[in-house]
């Protein structure tokens, strides 16, 4: 719906700072644009009917364009080069922005909901007004559901494609809006046909709590991404698939891959890839640094890889490992396991390996160890697994 915006740029420019930044400006100033004149409009047609849920509509898109100057601003921002204070960036300033807008909605939600609780234990109707003022405050409230639909598609067909929370938290609201102002169209043709019910300050409450529900999901999805939410799983398998397929016969696996979010376009990937020890370190690590700048140029993203020997041509080492994997899979098929080696003697061998757990794993570390040693030790007596249980980060 909005290629224009979109069609000169490639996916890579579009996670770029520069890029984003643009397109949050061209967004952000059609938003204030159309806010502001629908401010004025609703606020002047309300005070003129005397309809607290037109006025109280107004003064939300009051809000909606000062979210829209924060959201400008957090761009501009996010957009700023690192420093000595900030040396990973200033990207989360956009996830900061998306967070005041969501506090500002939240608060006008609040004084909306009380003014119009106040007119409904007072049963406070509006006064009687003309068939022309009214028939104008009908075309103002239908063309504000018009445009809000319209900032509701923009910021949301952007917001997708440049992954912006700030951008995605005013589409929501805008939403949230067009439910509202439909609310109070249709209090507003009510109270022309019934004079003795309040409907404007039920009108009120109902856009009220649109808005509260909005302000409420837009923090909780801000929030999430400043505590650190799992990294988007179709970015992840993206990720692993580009490693792992770069160079099969030096790169063996991956594991302890992370994903840290600074801000849009400014991603850190750590990941500890497998090569053979059998084979030579100055052509791995060759390999190894071409995979980094790799992963950078395709992700827009900071690449660090750890690289880690794994002995490729023992037949005893290698079966020994199978079993292993077998026996973790049958405790829970999203186990996994990595940097497998084994110190052997004459009278035990013990098999030392890491054991990667999901987040939603109920057992044990304690649990897990004794498991894998009871099924290891029926395969053979001799075996011993110290293991190292730790959590996936993705």
């Amino acid at each position: 719906m909005f290629d224009g915006y979109l069609k000169k740029y490639s996916e890579e420019q579009l996670a770029t700072p520069e890029v984003r930044a643009k397109l949050g400006f061209k967004t952000g100033i059609t938003g204030i644009i159309l806010n502001a004149a629908l401010c004025l409009a609703k606020i002047i047609s309300g005070l003129t009917i005397g309809a607290i849920s037109i006025v109280s509509d107004g003064i939300n898109n009051l809000s909606d364009a000062g979210s829209s100057v924060i959201t400008l601003f957090g761009f501009k921002l996010a957009e700023k080069k690192p420093d000595r204070e900030h040396p990973f960036g200033h990207g989360r300033m956009e996830y900061c922005a998306g967070l005041g807008v969501s506090v500002i909605i939240l608060i006008v939600a609040a004084e909306l909901l009380i003014t119009s609780i106040e007119k409904i234990v007072a049963w406070e109707t509006p006064s009687e007004q003309s068939t022309a003022a009214l028939a104008v405050t009908f075309v103002i409230l239908a063309l504000s559901i018009l445009a809000k639909f319209y900032l509701a598609a923009l910021n949301k067909s952007i917001g997708k494609r440049i992954k912006s929370v700030a951008m995605l938290a005013t589409a929501a609201d805008s939403v949230s809006d067009c439910l509202a102002t439909s609310v109070v169209l249709v209090s507003s043709v009510l109270s022309s046909f019934i004079k003795n019910v309040p409907f404007d300050a039920f009108a009120g409450t109902v856009v009220s709590l649109f808005i509260a529900v909005s302000g409420i999901k837009s923090i909780k999805s801000v929030v999430d991404l400043l505590l650190g939410e799992a990294p988007d799983a179709d970015y992840v398998k993206a990720v692993a698939d580009y490693v792992n397929n770069f160079d099969k016969k030096k790169i063996i696996g991956i594991h302890d891959l992370m994903v840290h979010d600074y801000g849009p376009g400014r991603k850190i990937i750590v990941l500890h890839a497998e090569v053979p020890a059998e084979g030579n370190v100055l052509e791995l690590h060759d390999v190894i640094d071409n995979v980094e700048r790799g992963l950078e140029n395709k992700f827009n993203c900071l690449a660090t890889i750890h690289m880690d020997p794994v002995v490729t041509t023992s037949p005893r080492l290698n079966a020994i490992k199978e079993e292993c994997i077998k026996i973790v899979k049958e405790i829970n098929p999203d186990f996994s396991l990595h940097d497998f080696r084994m110190n052997e003697g004459e009278t035990h061998a013990n098999v030392i390996f890491d054991l990667v757990t999901p987040p939603e794993n109920k057992l044990t570390a304690r649990q897990i160890r004794k498991t894998v040693n009871e099924k290891l030790k029926e395969y053979d007596a001799k075996l011993n697994a110290i293991i190292t249980v730790e959590n996936s980060f993705v």
